[in-house]
């Protein structure tokens, strides 16, 4: 399985993926979804909505909770055999989308070093996506 990280801007705008694939679109919570055109390849797109934070008393951001990284997983796992790239998205690209990747290449039993190499993947995003394949 190969992964794609990438931001808002670019997979409103064009993408290039030569296998067929998903989109794991992440938005903040003041902000709408994401306009992601229908391409040659796409099978399916998931929307979440959560910001880049960790849970903090007092704090009002939306957080990612176990619900988003089951329906996340459950979404991978139903298109894991028809698909070879899973595209994930962010805002910016740099800390939940890598997150979320580098937990689905873990539980996928591939290599993440690249993730936590080139990006900041957010650690809670990350532990609440490995939590979810385990117990799924």
């Amino acid at each position: 399985m190969e992964f794609i990280v990438t931001d808002r801007a670019s997979i409103e705008r064009e993408i290039i993926v030569r296998t067929a694939y998903v989109v794991i679109s992440i938005h903040d919570a003041n902000k709408p979804p994401a306009r992601i055109p229908r391409r040659v390849g796409m099978r399916d797109k998931l929307y979440v909505c959560f910001d880049d934070s960790v849970p903090e008393p007092g704090s009002e951001r939306q957080h990612m909770t176990a619900d988003d990284a089951t329906a996340i997983w459950n979404f991978v796992q139903r298109h894991r055999e028809d698909v070879g790239t899973i595209v994930c998205h962010c805002e910016q690209g740099m800390s939940r989308s890598p997150a979320v990747a580098a937990a689905l290449a873990t539980l996928l039993c591939q290599d993440n070093r690249h993730f936590f190499e080139e990006y900041q993947p957010n650690e809670y995003v990350y532990e609440l996506m490995l939590r979810a394949g385990e117990f799924a």
